[in-house]
């Protein structure tokens, strides 16, 4: 080894942030071993991959050895012997695979040993229980987990295989999402949240009266206040009654305390990425797993634990774990990206492969995404999270998990946390020509192609009743079934990023959560939305707020449609009325949008032309879906004829989610979008790569913008020298 420690740094390449080390872009193909020493765990699993010489080893740091109690030590005071240390998981991998490079990850979540003596510094549920992790007020608490981090990177950094040591990835205490919010309870009423409650009300009211006129309650003192109490938690005819979309006054506690741990947690993540990069006098790569807005609405704990029901009313987890407007934390020094893992929901055989992290963000910001791939082939205990059931369904889902990594511009990496997840001679042989195509996709083109942009409003929940299960269906479940089936590439955003210059453009912008319409918002969306022949997609509760009350005068100033509104929660059902329109023209009448998620109140479009019927709370002969056109209208219905502008779009409005695949496919067409296939299968693609996951064996065609040559990447034969269809 030599003394001189290498520099990384984050450069866009070929279309795509990648890293650079020692001034050499790197496609870095990575495993993550068990830090298990038991059973040989740790040395089986990366003796498998030293063949395939990789580019980065991502090993554990374990926490306990640096923490203590109060005490935070420079070097580790002895290792659990059942795990492999942080120099023991170096140095084998490098003795192994020395061109290799090496990532540090590590959790500082406090030891058992600290929360002995601190357990008043977690948070509190109104049940009175400290269900895991410490306050998001507890400075004691987060000014230990930065001397910790701080003091982990110091370490690695003064060790002798720091000159391969190119990055490191702090995971938080639970992975950037709140402990107690995953199992259901929003408010934290520790004292030292309280005190932070009343100092935040304090700075944002200043007066007592003007506390007393927001929350319609003259007797309220600065001094008094109590952290709320979750109505979600109360009984179930009050919960029912409970509508989801919210006026502020109703829900002026909520917004409050959301408002509050959003300011939380920005300090907390600024602290913890400041920590980090002071542990370091070299440039080298900083990544978080945090950052999650794909997964609004994510019932995590009842999807995790076994034993934990779905429930009718929970809390939304990313919102409660403070994750509110997060667009600038993604420009924190310190900060070079995330690493976190793809979404476990649906992502076995059949399903789709999301990454948990905002990841098109993350990209078309210029950071950089690190995938884990948590593809497990046993299952861990009794949970089985899509686990293939033979070596062809490895290949497939691993295929389709590393596809969609390259064609949305970031990168992935196996990772194995039971031990033993592919120590197969077969496995290896797949795996194998993976890594020689990563290696590979360093010098592919990577630009997105026009299709559907989801756009997320990470502040929506503040005029809701704070639920997530509305975000389930409409973001969540809608990437899922409908958006990724429909044979047209799809990218999620936030909301803040339409105001990028380089935002690229789409063809369909579908809006699930855009509940609040202001003058700023509006003029953001004329500039870059309501333009070009684009179709714009509107989600049930478009509009209904303009931040203090709900009215349909709002919903149609955003959306252009007229409305009559319904005050109830109600479950909702759209049978297609009319088969004329080339968005509905190849849909079946059995394609019955919607489910029985109750929730209101309703908003019905009573203007455009009417695509379908609302089957709500009775057959009332109201509008579910409708479509209405703007200046020049669609790109579709022009045939590339009429050169249009500023103003020339359409919308469709929908009352029910989650939309079917047949339906995006027609909206994609009237847009003016490419469709690769017509047969509801999982498509990927960019400009350099296209890609398909079926369950269903038979003849499969991909229609291509354009002639190509066309190579198969699994198989590395020459498939065709110029075509514009792929059978």
């Amino acid at each position: 080894m030599t003394s001189s420690k290498c520099e990384a740094e984050i450069r866009p390449f070929n279309g795509r942030p990648t890293v650079f080390i020692d001034g050499e872009p790197h496609p870095l193909p990575g495993f993550n071993p068990n830090p298990r020493g038991t059973d040989r765990i740790f040395e089986r699993a990366a003796d498998y991959f030293f063949q395939h010489k990789l580019g980065v080893y991502i090993i554990h740091a374990p926490i306990d050895p640096f923490w203590q109690g109060d005490d935070i030590y420079d070097t580790p005071q002895g290792y659990d012997p059942q795990y492999f240390g942080v120099d023991e998981s170096a140095e084998y991998a490098l003795a192994g695979d020395p061109d290799a490079y090496l990532m540090v990850r590590f959790t500082p979540s406090p030891p058992t040993s600290w929360k002995a003596l601190h357990l008043n510094e977690y948070a509190l549920t109104e049940a009175v229980t400290t269900p895991g992790s410490p306050s998001l007020a507890s400075d004691l608490f987060w000014e230990a987990m930065a001397r910790v981090s701080t003091t982990i990177v110091q370490y690695c950094e003064s060790r002798p295989w720091a000159d391969r040591l190119m990055g490191y990835t702090n995971f938080h205490v639970t992975e950037g999402t709140h402990m107690p919010v995953d199992l259901g309870w929003l408010y934290d009423h520790n004292p030292v949240m309280v005190t932070r409650w009343r100092t935040f009300l304090q700075a944002k009211y200043h007066t007592e009266e003007a506390l007393q006129k927001a929350y319609g309650d003259e007797a309220l003192t600065f001094d008094t206040m109590q952290v709320p109490r979750d109505p979600l938690r109360g009984a179930v005819p009050d919960v029912t009654n409970m509508l989801y979309w919210q006026p502020a006054q109703q829900n002026q506690g909520l917004r409050d305390y959301l408002e509050l741990q959003r300011d939380l947690w920005h300090k907390r993540f600024r602290q913890i990425c400041a920590a980090m990069e002071d542990g370091v006098d070299r440039r080298v790569v900083f990544l978080y797993d945090a950052l999650k807005q794909t997964q609004q609405g994510w019932n995590l704990g009842a999807f995790f634990h076994e034993k934990i029901s779905w429930s009718p009313a929970y809390a939304e987890v990313m919102a409660g774990s403070g994750h509110i407007s997060v667009a600038p934390l993604l420009d924190t020094p310190g900060c070079d990206g995330l690493m976190t893992p793809l979404d476990y929901q649906a992502r076995g055989i059949g399903g789709v492969c999301e990454a948990e992290g905002i990841a098109d963000s993350v990209v078309l910001r210029g950071k950089y995404y690190f995938a884990e791939m948590d593809q497990r082939t046993v299952p861990l205990g009794e949970i089985d999270y899509g686990t293939p059931r033979n070596d062809r369904e490895f290949a497939a889902l691993t295929w389709r998990n590393f596809a969609t990594a390259w064609t949305r511009g970031f990168n992935a990496y196996l990772f194995d946390i039971g031990g033993g997840f592919y120590d197969t001679d077969a496995r290896h042989d797949i795996i194998g020509r993976q890594i020689e195509m990563i290696k590979d996709s360093l010098h592919w083109p990577h630009e997105n192609m026009p299709g559907i942009a989801m756009i997320i409003d990470d502040t929506a929940v503040l005029e809701t009743n704070g639920s997530g299960n509305f975000l389930n269906e409409a973001v969540m479940w809608e990437q899922k079934m409908g958006i990724a089936r429909c044979g047209v590439p799809f990218r999620i955003y936030l909301f803040d990023d339409l105001l990028l210059d380089d935002f690229p453009d789409h063809r369909v912008y579908y809006f699930p959560n855009l509940f609040r319409v202001d003058e700023e918002r509006l003029e953001v969306l004329k500039n870059k939305v309501f333009r070009d022949g684009h179709v714009v997609v509107w989600g049930p509760g478009s509009g209904i707020s303009d931040g203090q009350q709900i009215s349909t005068a709002s919903a149609t100033a955003l959306t252009g449609f007229e409305f009559d509104l319904m005050p109830v929660n109600t479950q909702r059902r759209i049978v297609l009325t009319n088969f004329d329109h080339s968005i509905t023209q190849d849909l079946d009448p059995a394609a019955i949008i919607g489910g029985p998620l109750a929730y209101g109140p309703i908003l019905f479009p009573t203007d455009g032309l009417d695509l379908g019927m609302a089957w709500t709370k009775w057959q009332c002969n109201q509008v579910g879906l409708a479509v209405k056109t703007f200046g020049k209208g669609a790109a579709g219905d022009q045939d590339g004829k009429v050169i249009q502008g500023e103003g020339d779009y359409a919308a469709v409005f929908t009352t029910a989610v989650p939309l079917p695949a047949d339906l995006w496919r027609g909206i994609s067409r009237y847009a003016g979008a490419h469709v690769y296939c017509v047969d509801n299968e999982v498509v990927l693609a960019d400009n350099s790569l296209v890609a398909m996951h079926s369950m269903k064996s038979g003849t499969k065609r991909l229609a291509l913008p354009g002639n190509h040559k066309v190579t198969d990447l699994i198989t590395g034969e020459s498939f065709a020298d110029v075509t514009d269809l792929i059978t």
